[in-house]
C-alpha cells in the first residue's frame, strides 16, 4: 500500500487536470484540493460506517485511520 502522503498527492493530481489552464493557478490548486478533500471524505464517511458494524474488523480500522491520514495530507498539500 503506498503511503497516505503519496495518496492524497495522487489524488491531488487527479482532480488537478480537469480544470482549465485559462483559470490562475492558485484557483486550480485550491479546486483540485477540495475535490480530493470531497474524495476522501466520502471514502472516510463510507469506512465509518463499516467501523460502527465491525468493531473488530482491523482490516476497517486500518482502513479508515489510512484515509484520516490521507486527508490530513492533502490539508498540506
Amino acid at each position: 500500500m503506498i503511503t497516505p502522503k503519496e495518496k492524497a498527492d495522487e489524488l491531488y493530481r487527479k482532480y488537478w487536470v480537469y480544470f482549465t489552464y485559462e483559470q490562475s493557478v492558485n484557483s486550480i490548486f485550491k479546486h483540485a484540493k477540495e475535490c480530493a478533500l470531497i474524495a476522501v471524505d466520502e471514502i472516510i464517511e463510507l469506512y465509518e460506517f463499516h467501523a460502527i458494524s465491525n468493531p473488530d474488523d482491523k482490516r476497517v480500522i486500518d482502513t479508515l485511520n489510512y484515509f484520516d491520514e490521507v486527508k490530513q495530507e492533502i490539508k498540506k498539500l
